[in-house]
């Protein structure tokens, strides 16, 4: 850990000063610490409170207003506009009587590229500015192919024919919004800078995130990649089964599957008899299931496996179980106290099409949800796979 004095001494390629706390700015400085553009393998480092220019140390605040403000920086960093969300610590540290904000940034361990917006930033000497393209490649040629993440792996076989027609509207849309459409780049460059897939061997090939989020028939590569979504009559598996429906097709479109089947079987749970009528009060909070089956999709495992995804609602609980274990930092701890990420650029697309709206929080806040619907705690289980199971309120 760098001592407080030294982090005053100058700007660095690892460290660099922010006036105050406007989260823009902060956003760029942690994008470029995390993609270690000159692969220090050292933390960055976002002290607030300094001015640049003068080198003045000001402060952030009063001490009454230091959780406050290490909260909200916090939050904010955890959101859908940086993805993926990198490992940072936000700390408060009084200086001569000044309190100070040090956000300590880990350089993210394996590409993909981390991004605001959609943009990579990068550190070159004391300046953050926008990656180029052959920045892009310096960190996407980092790691040897076999220790990327599998989702951003060119996948033998699949080809750009692969690919809905939707994409290539995004990618015109594009072109046509930008001041000088002369210089953008192609259909596969633009795929590359997206992280959806590169050339090899001459000829460009997608990556499995982009068969699964935009493919035409993602199941052709990946027969696996489903939802068994099952409604049982009781409370095992030997109970008739009253409902049943496998949810196939790109992800997105397995989101929305789900999501209308849970929203629809959630409408038909009764409840006690109210007078002359009966009520419909819901035993289960919709968010909440939305978040689990979110996260079923996200971040279960695709290469290795031909076990779909399941969603089991029984009389008393559903179970919604996906194959692989919690991944990285997300199997410390209790479960969902930690994020990591399997699929980074599945998550990355995802949050561009606005499936995922919070980074590393939605099983926090499934938790809460269920909590204020009465329910008893979730219940995890995981052995090669992970399951986690919903009580009704009674």
């Amino acid at each position: 850990m760098i001592p407080m004095h030294t982090l005053l001494t100058t700007e660095t390629d690892r460290i660099e000063w922010k006036l105050s706390t406007d989260i823009e700015g902060i956003y760029l400085a942690v994008c470029a610490f995390a993609n270690d553009l000159a692969n220090t393998g050292k933390p960055g480092y976002v002290l607030v409170g300094v001015e640049p220019k003068t080198r003045e140390v000001r402060g952030v605040g009063n001490e009454d207003q230091l959780d406050e403000i290490q909260q909200k920086i916090t939050n904010r960093l955890r959101s859908t506009k940086l993805v993926p969300t990198p490992s940072f610590d936000v700390q408060a540290e009084s200086y001569k009587g000044k309190y100070l904000i040090k956000v300590i940034v880990e350089p993210y361990p394996v590409p993909p590229v981390v991004m605001v917006n959609g943009q990579a930033w990068v550190r070159q000497g004391t300046t953050t500015r926008r990656a180029t393209d052959a920045d892009l490649h310096r960190l996407q040629e980092r790691r040897p192919e076999r220790s990327r993440p599998f989702d951003i792996r060119p996948f033998p076989g699949a080809q750009l024919s692969d690919l809905g027609h939707e994409l290539k509207l995004v990618y015109e849309e594009a072109e046509s919004a930008n001041d000088d459409p002369a210089t953008f780049p192609s259909y596969e460059q633009w795929l590359t800078q997206r992280q959806l897939g590169r050339v090899v061997n001459d000829r460009w090939i997608p990556n499995p995130a982009a068969i699964l989020v935009y493919g035409i028939s993602p199941q052709n590569y990946f027969p696996g990649a489903t939802i068994e979504f099952v409604r049982y009559a009781g409370d095992d598996v030997d109970s008739v089964v009253s409902a049943r429906k496998t949810i196939t097709g790109s992800l997105p479109g397995q989101l929305d599957a789900v999501w209308t089947q849970l929203a629809d079987h959630l409408a038909m749970e009764p409840t006690d008899e109210q007078g002359i009528r009966a009520g419909y009060s819901p035993r289960y909070p919709l968010d909440a299931l939305k978040e689990l089956a979110r996260n079923l999709v996200q971040h279960r495992q695709y290469d290795g496996t031909n076990a779909p995804g399941r969603v089991e609602w029984f009389n008393d609980r559903i179970e919604f179980s996906n194959p692989g274990a919690p991944f990285g930092r997300a199997s410390e701890g209790v479960f969902g106290a930690n994020s990591d990420y399997r699929n980074p650029v599945i998550t990355k697309e995802l949050v561009a099409l606005g499936y995922v709206e919070q980074l590393g929080r939605g099983i926090r806040r499934a938790s809460v949800q269920l909590e204020r619907n009465e329910n008893p705690p979730i219940e995890v289980e995981t052995n090669g796979l992970t399951r986690v199971i919903v009580r009704a309120c009674s």
